[in-house]
């Protein structure tokens, strides 16, 4: 018998809710909102994840997967193949899609892919990279290589996800704050061009009905150089901590678990849990805003 906490859900956000997850790479989705999603799928919501790259410049802990890293040993896999990340893509993808198993969730696009391609035809998104900065947070990479998402024109960005959202009409859409939660320029660029594209989905396109998403949740980072600004509510969702533990079992290249705890590439320890917590935000009127300070 599953004994099992039932799980406490977001306000005005049911069981029978539609919900869009838009996340910059493979793993994200289960480090800040696995156990959301997990919750929300086994109390049968519809739940839908979007991913705008494949993180190909990710880290890699086990030294025997070392050789997919860009610069890893033994990386490129075969003679005269770029050294440009496709072989951590593809292991990405298979683990993206293990993890997503183990949450319950059935449905993931790729930003740029199937429903979410322009007319032109498919359109792949690259890892931009990070490095990290004097502060402890991410900053951008010294090289940043074409292709990469940070460097992507913010309206074709943001209307490929206005697609998805209009094809979709889901009753909540939850993405990172601002700046991105630690940094990440792939992390403050899907915080963009989601809030861009909740605008643009309000209009109708390409014989698509216009939809205006009811609820906005923006994910609150559990880094403490991070703090909220006083008298912001936090809601707190009590998801399925078994489910985002196997899913995190399943990103293999990124994170290593041993029992309730986790780490990351910096080896630091953390109690794995089920609680995550979100702001709801206002997603209109910020697209002036966020054109001007990223000037796309």
């Amino acid at each position: 018998m599953d004994k099992r906490p039932a799980p406490t859900l977001l306000p005005g956000v049911g069981p029978d809710a539609a919900l869009l997850f838009v996340h910059a790479h493979p793993d994200d989705e289960t480090l800040t909102t696995g156990a959301t999603m997990a919750a929300y799928a086994a109390a049968g919501a519809r739940v839908v994840l979007l991913s705008c790259t494949r993180g190909e410049l990710g880290e890699v802990i086990p030294p025997e997967l070392a050789h997919l890293a860009v610069g890893g040993a033994g990386a490129p896999q075969a003679p005269g193949a770029p050294d440009d990340g496709a072989a951590l893509a593809w292991e990405r993808e298979r683990e993206l899609a293990a993890a997503l198993a183990a949450l319950g969730v059935r449905e993931h696009l790729w930003l740029g892919q199937g429903t979410t391609a322009p007319a032109s035809g498919p359109v792949r998104y690259r890892d931009s990279g990070m490095q990290w900065g004097p502060d402890g947070r991410a900053m951008e990479a010294n090289t940043v290589l074409e292709g990469s998402l940070s460097r992507a024109p913010l309206d074709e960005l943001a209307t490929l996800a206005a697609g998805a959202i209009r094809a979709l009409r889901p009753d909540a859409v939850l993405t990172y704050a601002a700046d991105g939660g630690y940094g990440h320029p792939d992390h403050v660029r899907t915080h963009e061009l989601t809030m861009l594209a909740l605008e643009l989905a309000g209009d109708a396109a390409g014989g698509e009905p216009g939809w205006t998403v009811p609820h906005v949740f923006s994910i609150v980072s559990d880094r403490p150089e991070r703090p909220l600004e006083p008298g912001v509510a936090r809601l707190a969702v009590a998801g399925d901590v078994v489910a985002k533990t196997a899913a995190m079992r399943a990103h293999r290249t990124q994170i290593v678990v041993d029992g309730n705890r986790y780490a990351l590439s910096d080896g630091v320890w953390k109690d794995i849990t089920g609680v995550e917590e979100f702001v709801e935000v206002e997603s209109g009127g910020h697209a002036g805003a966020i054109r001007d300070s990223v000037g796309g």
